[in-house]
Parts: C-alpha cells; structure tokens; sequence
C-alpha cells in the first residue's frame, strides 16, 4: 500500500483545528506551508495545534522569503524530498493559482503528487463579494474585477478621489458617467475607503477580489471549499491504490522542470546528520571531517554549500546550527 500524505498551503486558506483533526483520521501526516511567512490560528486551538506538531502530525515547513514563486516552493520541495519516505503520495491542497508551479517542480524531483485546487477563505470580507455567477453576469462588476487586477500589479496606487477617477478612465476606457458608477461600485463594496477627497484601499478586500478566478469552468474543474476536499479525501481513502496523475505541463512549467533536482548524496547526507540527532558537530571544521569521512569520494565542500543554500544548516560565524528537519526522525 502506497503511503499518503497532505501538503496543506496556508495561504488563504487556514484550516480549523476541527478540519485538521479529521484530515489526520485518514492520513498520518500532514504538512503545513505559508509562502507568506506565518498564519493566524484561533487561540482556542493552539494547545491542539502544539501538540500535533510536537508529536509530528503536523509538520511546518520553512518558507524564506523570496522575489519569485519558484525559489520559495523550491526550499519547499527540498525539505520534502528530505522527509518523504520513498514512494509516498503527496496530496497537495491551496487556494493559490501558482499551484501549479509546485506541482511542476514536485513532479520534476520525482515526487509522486496531486494538486486539488480550492476556493479562496472569504471568511473575512463574507457578504461583500458576489458571486462569481453575480460576477460573470454583470458587466459593472466584472469592470470592478479588470481594475483590481490592475490594481494588483501597480507600483503605486492612487490616493485621491480624481486620481481614482483617472486611473479608472485610463485602464477601462471608459465615459465619465460609467468612470463615476465603477467609483461607485469600489466604494460600496469596501474595496475603497473614502475621507472627502481622499482615498485608501482595503488591502484584505482587495486581496480577495484579486484572488478571485472569474473565468467560466465547468462542474468537473471549479475549485472546491476544503469542506468538499475533505469529503473527497475521505472516499478516495477507502482505496488503497493511487491512480497514477498524469498532468501536461505548461511552458512556464516545463521551463524549471529541472529546478528542484537535489543529487542523491545530498538526501544520504541529511540521512545520516539525522541519525546523529544531538551529536551534530557544531564546529564547521568539525562536520567538513565528518562529511568526508562519510562520504571520501564526494566534494565535501560542495556538499556543504548545498546544506547551507538549501537551508538545512546555518553558519552564524561562530558554530552551526540545524533546521528543524535535521532532528526529524
């Protein structure tokens, strides 16, 4: 029987400890991510959430920050290919559209893995957003969504009510009368916030609009809640086979196929620093020998530089000091 397991991305898209708790009936571990850096949990479920991770259940992976998408699902991916037993099935489950990227890279460092794409956590502006169907089938709205789009890659936004009212014109082409009604709209929807002349935008709200996918998908492809995911985990749990996924990788994709390849000497040598638990040399010098007494036909230096850029170990200058992966089990 294959082993599975759940890679969970924080972003948009933070669990309750409830939904955690049944994920974990159906599978033995489960990995967090939050490309953003850290995550909000209610305070009632931390003691829940504490002990799962100190009991390995739960696991959070580290996510440096980084320009581009890639880099930082790439450290991602490395640690995996460090935990993983051989063979294991990864679930992937994320609200982001660059999920796709990951899949890319899991598939490309021969990480057997499947990507379910959910819907964006709306918990915090419930009410404001339409619908997508409100969305598709009214043009205003869908002028509301081709701003904040464009909103999402300026520099610099505007910050009066005629700079707005510019802007708006500019990017939509639009008459004034219809320029004044889209001002409208992003008032009413909390998307902008007026004081007389002046404005400012909700960057939560904004948030969520730019997250939203208002392309028209049919039943089969459109995102689910995690709710449903859940539901679907559930069922395909009751087989104990993996039905091998075969995806098409796009340009962008195929274009960092290679990106996350780590050499096999590198998983043995976080293999055996493992094994030393808190006997790791803290001297430098110290695991330089250690390396080349494991490994006397290996470039130990560049072992070392691959540990360092990968994140599994850090020089302060003054000793050595191991991600929490290396005291994994």
């Amino acid at each position: 029987m294959t082993s599975k397991v759940v890679l969970l991305d924080l972003e948009n898209n933070v669990p309750t400890a409830k939904l955690l708790r049944e994920i974990m009936e159906h599978y033995p571990t489960v990995y967090l991510f939050n490309c953003q850096g850290q995550f909000e949990y209610a305070l009632s479920d931390l003691t829940e959430l504490a002990s799962w991770i100190s009991s390995g259940q739960v696991v959070v992976l580290e996510t440096p920050k980084a320009e581009q998408k890639e880099y930082e699902y790439a450290v991602v991916v490395g640690q995996l290919m460090a935990l993983l037993e051989p063979e294991t099935h990864v679930e992937l489950i994320s609200a982001v559209s660059t999920a796709e990227l990951l899949l890319a890279l899991m598939h490309s460092s021969q990480i057997s893995c499947h990507l379910i794409q959910i819907q964006t956590d709306l918990q915090t502006v419930k009410g404001l957003i339409p619908s997508l169907e409100t969305i598709q089938n009214q043009p205003y709205l869908k002028m509301v969504k081709k701003y904040c789009d464009a909103l999402g890659k300026m520099s610099g936004k505007p910050t009066t009510l005629d700079g707005l009212k510019n802007s708006i014109s500019n990017i939509l082409q639009l008459v004034p009368e219809k320029t004044q009604r889209v001002v409208g709209m992003l008032i009413n929807l909390k998307i902008v916030k007026r004081y007389d002349e002046q404005i400012s935008f909700r960057k939560k709200v904004l948030k969520q609009w730019l997250a939203l996918n208002i392309e028209k998908q049919d039943s089969a492809t459109e995102p689910k809640t995690l709710q449903q995911v859940l539901q679907q985990l559930k069922k395909d749990d009751e087989s104990d086979t993996v039905e091998p996924v075969v995806e098409t990788l796009s340009a962008q994709q195929a274009l960092f196929k290679n990106f996350a390849q780590i050499d096999p000497v590198q998983l043995e040598v976080a293999r055996k620093l493992r094994e030393l638990k808190t006997n790791k040399p803290k001297d430098i010098y110290a695991l330089r020998d250690l390396l080349e007494q494991m490994f006397p036909k290996s470039d130990v230096r560049m072992l070392l530089k691959e540990l360092l850029d990968k994140g599994y170990i850090y020089w302060n200058g003054h000793e050595v000091l191991y991600s929490h992966e290396m005291f994994l089990n």
